[in-house]
């Protein structure tokens, strides 16, 4: 039987909006070379070539960005899902940074992705110190858990999850990383799937893939990570043999 790895990017193979590690980047090369590996990102694809290097990317099975509604093969768009947002939805996303009890505001709030809006209250062009106080701020007054909640009781055909450090990623009812399961079990109906993800917490945007593969088969599972570190000692203790050559 197959084994096949899905990892999602931001805070589970680098650090928030950033790159990777580069002794991690060494590692996770030679892993990648090894194994069946599949990306599953909520940000685009550029975005994820900004933290992943192209090396690696060429090197995976596959890379889903906006939770799934595009997809690369060795750079390549093989597809991409598209959507039109509401008026409504987007005004009650204006309606929310509007209202934000969060002072700072660095630019860049509402982002459409094919697929998906990512909103932030603090702002997308916030730096990596900004983005860690607004994340230890939102930890204590779960701003965008509220928000989360609002989505999702608001009626409108949409479902709401926090993303990374500062964001909420909104997308059609079922455009969640769930739906690369079944695109990933279509090409290897008989691989076992592990899911890697530092977002399958309740309202995280990891826990739709997370809970699509605890299934009856028994035969899937997701490991909930806090960092690459924690996704590095998973691999290192748990799948790389100790005789494969991976750095």
């Amino acid at each position: 039987m197959k084994n096949i790895y899905l990892f999602d990017v931001d805070g589970t193979l680098t650090p928030p909006r950033m790159p990777m590690d580069k002794a991690f980047e060494k590692f996770f090369d030679g892993f990648a070379g090894s194994n069946k590996v599949v990306l599953i990102s909520g940000s685009d694809y550029k975005k994820i070539q900004e933290q992943v290097p192209q090396d690696i990317l060429n090197k995976c099975d596959g890379v889903y960005g906006c939770s799934g509604a595009e997809y690369f093969e060795n750079d390549v768009l093989v597809h991409r899902k598209e959507h039109k947002f509401p008026g409504k939805l987007l005004e009650l996303c204006k309606s929310f940074i509007a209202q934000s009890s969060y002072d700072l505001r660095c630019g860049t709030h509402i982002e459409e992705r094919p697929g998906m809006l990512n909103i932030s209250a603090v702002g997308r062009d916030a730096n990596a110190e900004q983005r860690k106080a607004y994340h230890a701020w939102d930890m204590e007054h779960q701003e965008r858990i509220a928000f989360v909640d609002l989505i999702n009781k608001s009626g409108l055909p949409y479902e709401a999850s926090a993303g990374g450090e500062i964001s909420i990623d909104i997308v059609p009812q079922g455009w969640n990383k769930s739906v690369v399961k079944n695109e990933v079990l279509s090409k290897y109906p008989e691989a076992r799937l592990t899911f890697f993800g530092d977002k399958i917490a309740p309202n995280g945007n990891d826990l739709p893939l997370a809970e699509a593969l605890n299934d009856t088969s028994g035969k899937h599972t997701s490991v909930a990570v806090e960092s690459y570190e924690e996704t590095w000692g998973y691999l290192k203790a748990n799948v790389v043999h100790p005789k494969a050559r991976v750095a």
